[in-house]
């Protein structure tokens, strides 16, 4: 698949698009903006909720059922995403938060300046303790 940007790992952590990249390789049904929906299963989601989807049967607004092998659908279209009943939906958003690589904090360099700063700094917290 793709590699994901700083920024699509951010909205994995931070909205709803996580909890839809946990449904990855599930069959569930989209509904879209226009009175259509897409029922397939999902093979990709993107961090702007842009979905591939596989095995898929198009419906337009008058039920009519079209067969696609693979289908696109922009995150921006996407009315409701359902989620299959065997599945629960804080379950799935906490295993695909819970499988995701954290980013270690760095440690601080200790500098001249730093290691300056903090000794100052504590020479003041004794004085003004002591004038106290």
């Amino acid at each position: 698949m793709q590699k994901e940007t700083k920024k699509e790992h951010f909205q994995f952590y931070n909205s709803l698009t996580g909890l839809i990249k946990g449904l990855e390789n599930e069959y569930t049904i989209i509904d879209l903006q226009n009175e259509e929906c897409v029922s397939g299963k999902i093979k990709y989601v993107d961090g702007y909720m842009n979905i591939d989807l596989e095995d898929v049967i198009f419906y337009n607004s008058r039920g009519v059922g079209h067969k696609f092998e693979q289908f696109f659908v922009r995150g921006r279209l996407i009315r409701y995403v359902h989620i299959p009943k065997h599945l629960v939906a804080v379950d799935v958003f906490k295993k695909y938060v819970g499988s995701l690589k954290r980013i270690k904090p760095r440690k601080p360099v200790h500098t001249f300046k730093r290691s300056r700063a903090m000794k100052y700094h504590k020479d003041t917290i004794a004085d003004a303790y002591a004038k106290t």
